[in-house]
């Protein structure tokens, strides 16, 4: 399958190996891409897996790890038929977390029939977005696919810090009010934030953000120059 590449780890193809072998080859090349018969391999080691669902993005942020922004779909994007047997394998390593992630994952038409396979096979779903696309009708859509939690990306505590960061003017008011579409219908809801040098002043201003939007946990990643970040590395971190 398309999704099946040379690794040049123990064995072609990611088809055995550890976990450990996994992250040292994403320490050293940014990114490792398995087989299936990998997944069915690694049987009760996987606890938490970060889907990039697609590299299509409706923003540009300075920090993105990829390095080439897509404002749409890509050829590299598995299909509706190939993300379900990607999830059937999975299924078979255990009961990890599956968080559906991007790019922008709600550029996906099907990203909620792939959220409600998911579910249906027993995993718990969580779905990582920027917000700016969650309006009420969206928000339902999240809600009704099964999806156990939703984080939201602000790396800002103000709409300027943020949209300068993410680089769409409006993105911070879009993101807050997808948070607060998803809040009122009872979605758990989490704040994921990028530090660096241009908003790490704001960390007690962002903490009081979450509280105020009643999330039930903030996530602080820092700065990694990979992707996009590699430009802004000597002038963030």
């Amino acid at each position: 399958m398309k999704n099946t590449h040379d690794t040049n780890l123990n064995t072609p193809n990611m088809k055995e190996g550890t976990i450990k072998d996994v992250y040292s080859h994403i320490k050293d090349h940014g990114h490792a891409k398995v087989s299936h018969q990998y997944m069915r391999n690694v049987k009760n080691q996987l606890r938490l897996v970060f889907w990039e669902t697609t590299a299509g993005c409706n923003l540009e942020c300075i920090h993105c790890r990829r390095l080439d922004v897509s404002t749409q779909l890509t050829k590299d994007d598995m299909t509706t038929e190939e993300s379900y047997e990607f999830i059937d394998a999975l299924v078979e390593t255990g009961n990890p977390i599956l968080v559906l992630s991007g790019g922008e994952p709600l550029f996906r038409p099907d990203i909620f029939d792939i959220a409600k396979y998911a579910v249906n096979k027993g995993l718990t779903v969580a779905l990582a977005t920027n917000g700016t696309l969650v309006d009420e009708a969206m928000a339902k859509k999240i809600v009704d696919a099964g999806v156990s939690r939703v984080s939201i990306s602000i790396d800002g505590a103000d709409a300027e810090t943020h949209d300068n960061f993410r680089k769409l003017k409006g993105s911070f008011e879009r993101a807050i009010e997808g948070f607060n579409h998803l809040k009122k219908l009872g979605m758990s809801m989490q704040i994921n934030c990028t530090i660096a040098k241009h908003n790490s002043h704001q960390l007690h201003d962002l903490y009081n953000l979450a509280l105020n939007l009643s999330a039930e946990a903030i996530h602080i990643f820092m700065l990694v120059p990979v992707g996009c970040g590699v430009e802004i590395a000597d002038d963030q971190m």
